[in-house]
């Protein structure tokens, strides 16, 4: 099945990068209290706690591109396509005739950079879908769409 997929919003990059900088930040500062504590001395300790930083740091952010490069969804005929990964690249298909609910949804900071989530609800617990970094109107165009395909197939 041939389906053309679409990137999402390069707008979630700076959401990534701002998630990743804060659950980092508590990260350095718990090593930065445990290196403290170590008979290490201050030089290397502070070399210590550079070296930490940098991969703390530069590790999260320096995926976050490749991350992105890698996230696309598409509408087949009959499936919602997810593709994602970084070091494992995943091919989702969630059958239109298995969705039972679409939200919609915002968190704080992607209503600053004006982003939603959609998330797709099926009777399974496994074929539940999310996509991020969607531009609102498209959020709610891609939702219509899909509950439209989920109803053609809904007489039984």
């Amino acid at each position: 099945m041939e389906v053309d997929t679409i990137p999402i919003d390069p707008r979630v990059r700076k959401q990534w990068r701002i998630e990743a900088l804060a659950g980092s930040g508590f990260t350095l500062v718990g090593a930065a209290l445990v290196l403290m504590l170590l008979p290490l001395g201050w030089v290397w300790g502070a070399v210590l706690a550079t070296v930490l930083a940098a991969l703390i740091f530069g590790v999260p952010q320096g995926l976050i591109s490749v991350r992105y490069r890698h996230w696309r969804y598409g509408m087949g005929d009959d499936v919602l396509i997810l593709e994602y990964g970084v070091w494992t690249r995943r091919q989702s298909m969630t059958p239109y005739f298995r969705v039972q609910n679409v939200d919609i949804s915002q968190g704080p900071l992607e209503r600053w950079l004006g982003l939603k989530r959609l998330t797709i609800k099926t009777a399974s617990a496994f074929t539940d879908a999310t996509i991020p970094g969607l531009e609102a109107a498209e959020a709610e165009r891609l939702r219509l769409r899909i509950l439209e395909r989920a109803g053609r197939d809904a007489a039984v």
